[in-house]
């Protein structure tokens, strides 16, 4: 029989896998009710699991409504891209100082991955994809702490960003500065990979908002036609 830490942990992993689906969307109330329904479990392990995607910055809630899931908005975006800027270019350093040649085997393999994969829009495979990607180069640094916040930083954009307006020429870009990034790992290049990564979640950062600024505007466009 199920103890109560592990049905909370796996309606906590379902709800985020919900998510991942675009199942539930950002600004969709969640009902512990539908939730029951739809994970086969009672509301008590749903309730625990929705506190904690909420202390977690996933999930918010107000008095008489309950909870939804929090949309992001673009002053988190430019913040979390400034920490992730910081934990990245860490993780680099280290990884680049300490990783083996078959951890930097792993990483060229994840490249290919992430390369390989082009579909005709962006969607969450391709998110996926590139996070395991930057994952791994945490992975190298040997820094549990640090791997661990870096998945929590992109797992916020994976999940709580709309993919509707995103170019699909980005793709190419991004791939290509992750190919020279791994050049720069390999050369040993510290300042370098440094750089690179910083311009790499900067242009990532830029994108981003655009295509925040773009739903924006459709919402705009949507509610005065409606109005």
């Amino acid at each position: 029989m199920e103890d109560n830490k592990s049905s909370i942990q796996r309606a906590y992993l379902q709800i985020k896998q919900l998510i991942f689906e675009q199942k539930l969307v950002p600004g969709q109330k969640l009902l512990t009710r539908e939730l029951s329904h739809m994970l086969n479990m009672s509301k008590t392990p749903i309730i625990n699991a929705l506190n904690r995607l909420e202390q977690e910055g996933f999930v918010a809630s107000e008095t008489f409504y309950g909870y939804y899931l929090k949309p992001i908005d673009a002053q988190e975006i430019m913040d979390a891209c400034e920490v992730r800027e910081a934990l990245e270019q860490k993780a680099i350093k280290l990884a680049i100082t300490l990783a083996k040649d078959e951890e930097m085997t792993i990483l060229e393999e994840k490249l290919h991955a992430h390369e390989q994969y082009m579909p005709h829009k962006y969607d969450k495979q391709k998110f996926l994809l590139d996070a395991q990607f930057h994952l791994q180069i945490a992975t190298m640094s040997g820094n549990e702490v640090l791997k661990y916040l870096i998945r929590r930083n992109l797992e916020h954009i994976i999940l709580r960003v709309r993919l509707d307006d995103y170019d699909p020429q980005r793709m190419a870009s991004s791939a290509k500065e992750h190919h020279e990034l791994v050049d720069g790992m390999k050369r040993k290049d510290i300042l370098g990979s440094a750089e690179i990564i910083r311009t790499h979640i900067e242009r990532v950062r830029d994108h981003v908002l655009k295509c925040l600024s773009s739903n924006a505007l459709n919402r705009l466009q949507s509610n005065d036609f409606f109005a």
